[in-house]
């Protein structure tokens, strides 16, 4: 099995932190965590260059090669 890339990890953590984020916003019992969670999607799609309006919509989008991601479309 190939080595995972910064750029599969990042995602792979931005994509967890997504669906936590949704599961206690669904729930509706775990607001400081819920807001935690939120803070580190927005700090973590910052920093792999995602732009403002797709952090706040959350519509966070990539282009795969087999089980690799090659590129984020930031826009």
């Amino acid at each position: 099995m190939a080595r995972l890339s910064e750029l599969d990890k990042q995602w792979q953590e931005l994509m967890s932190l997504c669906a936590s984020e949704e599961k206690f916003l669904a729930e509706g019992g775990h607001p400081k965590l819920a807001k935690l969670i939120g803070k580190q999607i927005d700090r973590l799609a910052r920093e792999m260059g995602f732009k403002e309006r797709t952090i706040v919509d959350r519509n966070f989008r990539a282009e795969r090669n087999g089980d690799h991601i090659v590129k984020i479309y930031a826009e």
